[in-house]
């Protein structure tokens, strides 16, 4: 066996032992080398940059299942901030060790940034079903004046357009399942419950599966939406862009409420705009209502009330006070 031969067996040597990088267990066993003869330590090789980029797929407590680029097994990367990570994001994570036990990958580090850049996701779009034309103004009751909607419900109602439904994915009900049972509607019932950590866990399995389950992105900002906004938001702003995937440039069409599978997209849509109005955000929030009424100008949300406080130059407390006095007086009988 040459020296040489001998030195990588050593270095692989520790590799097995401490889960480090070749790189990094050689320098180490360089540094010892040079300890044991005497020898000045070595100068360092100047390290390639530590970030890998990957996609989040399923957020747990201390860890996540990522995907790394360039990879084609997943990893379970475990860090004190995996829990802030969002599924359908991407993150630049600073691996500090890798190692596999019983077959599966893991590391450790931290996370460096992450970024919402659906196009880098690999997704194949939803497609979107059905197109035939409706007429609103035949289907929905109009909305007239006084109502302060009434000139925006005539102006997206105008004229005939094309409504779609979404693929059954975006609702979590998956090829050969009961859509009615799906993983989504259970996390529902568990949250319905009181169980928010079971319907996470659930809601976590839903998009390590597919995360183009529009619902679930949706769920968890509702998980997050009471003491997180900003957290929240980004769960939504996922499930909107993953959407958007299935609509064309200029996208001019229904999504009406009552086709059961463009829920999902409308819920997120409406979860957006509530936290950019929280947020302060009043005109970007405006412009989102603005877009629910057009694709679902029946407006079963309530949106239309949401949009015209903005209008009218309301804040969200403005909003909230006004509720919990209609609130009181309804218990009070007064309504």
């Amino acid at each position: 066996m040459t020296a040489q031969s001998d030195f990588k067996n050593i270095v692989r040597e520790r590799q097995q032992k401490t889960g480090e990088s070749y790189t990094t267990a050689r320098s180490h066993v360089m540094r010892a080398r040079a300890a044991l003869l005497g020898l000045p330590e070595p100068t360092p090789t100047p390290a390639a940059d530590p970030h890998l980029d990957a996609v989040v797929l399923k957020v747990n407590e201390r860890s996540a299942r990522v995907r790394i680029f360039g990879e084609a097994a997943e990893v379970t990367f475990k860090s004190s901030d995996a829990c802030d990570l969002v599924p359908g994001h991407i993150a630049s994570l600073k691996l500090t060790k890798r190692w596999t036990w019983r077959g599966n990958a893991y590391a450790n580090g931290s996370v460096a940034s992450t970024v919402l850049d659906v196009a880098r996701l690999g997704l194949v779009a939803l497609p979107l079903e059905d197109g035939d034309l409706l007429d609103a103004r035949e289907l929905y009751e109009p909305h007239r004046a006084p109502d302060p909607y009434a000139p925006l419900w005539r102006k997206l109602t105008s004229r005939p357009r094309p409504a779609f439904q979404f693929d059954p994915i975006a609702w979590g009900a998956f090829p050969g399942e009961d859509a009615e049972e799906s993983a989504a509607c259970r996390a529902s019932e568990l949250l319905g419950a009181g169980d928010e950590d079971g319907a996470r866990e659930l809601l976590m399995d839903v998009l390590h599966r597919d995360l183009r389950c529009i619902d679930a992105h949706g769920h968890l900002g509702n998980l997050e939406f009471d003491r997180n906004p900003d957290g929240a938001l980004l769960h939504y702003e996922v499930g909107i862009a993953i959407g958007e995937l299935s609509l064309p440039r200029g996208f001019d069409g229904f999504l009406p409420w009552n086709r059961l599978y463009n829920r999902p997209f409308l819920r997120c849509l409406h979860g957006y705009a509530l936290c950019l109005w929280r947020l302060g955000r009043a005109r970007e929030a405006q412009l989102v209502f603005e877009r629910i009424l057009s694709l679902n100008p029946n407006d079963n949300q309530g949106v239309r009330v949401c949009w015209n406080d903005l209008r009218e130059g309301r804040t969200w407390e403005d909003g909230e006070a006004r509720d919990a006095k209609e609130e009181a007086e309804r218990r009070l009988g007064l309504q």
